[in-house]
């Protein structure tokens, strides 16, 4: 997920969203970052241009570019 501003109130180990602008919480300031649950706490991976990610709830395969996360294209 890639639209969600605030964590989710039960995360599970593995769960990963790109966090959007605006993001509170723990989340604030990390835009465009991917927070990843591990060990049940958040890890913050600051992405690369080139990087791909696919963002399940839209069915969409995303890259990161100089200009941040692309729209996207449908699988």
């Amino acid at each position: 997920d890639r639209d969600l501003t605030t964590p989710p109130t039960s995360p599970v180990d593995g769960d990963r969203y790109i966090i959007p602008t605006a993001a509170t919480g723990v989340w604030a300031g990390k835009t465009n970052q991917i927070a990843a649950r591990v060990a049940s706490t958040w890890e913050y991976y600051t992405p690369k241009v080139g990087w791909l990610c696919f963002v399940e709830d839209e069915a969409v395969l995303t890259v990161y570019k100089t200009t941040g996360w692309s729209a996207g294209i449908a699988i």
